[in-house]
């Protein structure tokens, strides 16, 4: 078995390969002046079971071409099979038709995918976990939630904390963190403007005074999100509020959105390598999850 890694998370691909103590294929990807992605695998893959890491991340169409050039390039040079980690699903947010004229994008992507030399995709905590049932070759649904309940258990004191959900939609996650961690679950209620995409809190069902206060979430996209929660969980007397999620996009500036708010902390997983650095922004290893699950199908 051997591990190829495309452009977009070539750190989490060498965590992996270390943690299976296997070899990485060489490969060169280089970008014609047209803009075209140009591949070449310079190592022997023929009869070998290959691990591909992509994600599907920003820039999520150059990712998708690449992914796709790499898979057909390992099928012409004989790999037995190519088994797919996909930490982060670009698109996958797209996962349902909210007006007419709309594409289900997260389908179109899963069948881009399915079409392919893939045998098995690794996915790592979707949005909607009826997602996977789009992709029509077998999939593994992964979830980090155990990661961040050993990082909340090493790092905060659980005697004064309490888990919120950040919206109606991720209080079934939200309700299993808190059980994991032994605490109790409050619910914020949160509406979001489906033409522009802008969160707005309405209210919260529970009490957060002096409780330092955990919410776990899929995804930090923009951290419009995280920005308002945290405002409001202050006004309503946390002593304070931190923000764990497993794929952090931070969009549109989103980095110096929540330096600048009165988040105390975020948490995510390297399934989207962080470029920008902030001092309330640390990462969690999200490759021993792959590395374990890929394991049984070496």
């Amino acid at each position: 078995m051997k591990l190829l890694s495309g452009t977009s998370n070539p750190a989490l691909a060498t965590s992996i390969a270390k943690s299976l103590q296997i070899e990485q294929v060489e490969v060169e990807i280089t970008t014609f002046a047209n803009g075209e992605k140009r591949v070449w695998i310079t190592d022997s893959v023929k009869g070998q079971n290959i691990i591909l890491v992509q994600s599907f991340s920003n820039p999520a169409n150059d990712n998708i071409i690449e992914f796709l050039l790499l898979v057909d390039s390992l099928q012409r040079m004989g790999a037995r099979n190519v088994n797919l980690v996909l930490p982060w699903m670009g698109y996958s947010l797209q996962d349902k038709v909210f007006r007419e004229g709309e594409p289900i994008a997260a389908r179109v992507v899963a069948d881009l995918v399915s079409q392919t030399y893939i045998k098995r995709a690794f996915l790592l905590d979707l949005h909607n976990s009826s997602t996977p049932g789009f992709f029509s070759l077998p999939t593994q649904h992964l979830s980090a939630l155990e990661l961040f309940v050993t990082e909340c258990q090493k790092t905060f004191n659980l005697a004064d904390s309490i888990v919120a959900s950040p919206d109606f939609g991720g209080i079934k996650r939200a309700r299993v963190f808190a059980e994991q961690l032994g605490l109790e679950l409050v619910n914020i209620d949160k509406h979001r403007n489906l033409q522009t995409g802008e969160a707005s809190v309405l209210g919260l069902s529970g009490d957060v005074q002096g409780k330092t206060v955990l919410l776990f979430d899929d995804v930090i996209n923009t951290g419009s999100t995280v920005v308002n929660v945290a405002a409001y969980l202050k006004a309503q007397g946390a002593k304070s509020v931190h923000f764990l999620a497993t794929h952090g996009i931070f969009a549109d500036n989103g980095v110096d959105r929540i330096e600048n708010s009165e988040i105390d902390s975020v948490v995510v997983s390297n399934s989207i390598p962080q470029t920008t650095k902030s001092a309330k922004i640390r990462t969690i290893d999200c490759a021993p999850l792959f590395a374990d699950a890929v394991s049984t199908w070496a």
